[in-house]
């Protein structure tokens, strides 16, 4: 779904008449609330993150994200018997290095496509712009910084 040419809602809405199973949810605000609409009895979302309400901040929860008002999430959950569990990335963290080698593999034979961002960041110094480019939603894919350059001219490779 291309969010800037048509609404999420009214694509979902159309393509799921019975609603959906699962939505995995990473925006927040009004994209969060059309994943709660979409929800068919029964489903589930999974919260990632809620990157249109982040903003530069201190330490704590508070300073970090603006706080949402979602008047009757409740009872649109009762409603539909449905589920919204939070996913805290590195409460994970002990599981990156096996899932990341597999991912890797899969991208590595073709089996799996990643969409790079075709915006160019270079050096550390980059990486507030690359964040920028990121949170602004300016963004289509991963967005890369290059922070190195091996002997030969190629970017060094990581290991897992």
């Amino acid at each position: 779904i291309n969010y800037r040419k048509e609404k999420v809602r009214d694509v979902l809405r159309a393509e799921f008449k019975k609603g959906v199973d699962l939505a995995y949810e990473s925006v927040g605000g009004e994209m969060f609330a059309a994943a709660v609409d979409a929800l068919a009895p029964g489903g589930k979302i999974i919260v990632i993150g809620m990157m249109s309400q982040y903003k530069a901040g201190g330490d704590g929860a508070a300073d970090a994200w603006t706080p949402s008002d979602h008047k009757g999430l409740p009872e649109k959950l009762l409603w539909k018997s449905g589920t919204c569990v939070g996913f805290f990335l590195p409460h994970y963290a002990k599981h990156f290095r096996r899932h990341l080698t597999r991912l890797y593999a899969l991208h590595k034979s073709g089996q799996l496509a990643v969409e790079i961002d075709p915006t160019s960041f270079t050096g550390l110094e980059a990486v507030p712009a690359a964040v920028a480019h990121l949170q602004g939603g300016g963004s289509i894919g991963k967005v890369v910084v290059k922070v190195g350059v091996g002997g030969d001219g190629s970017a060094p490779r990581a290991r897992l």
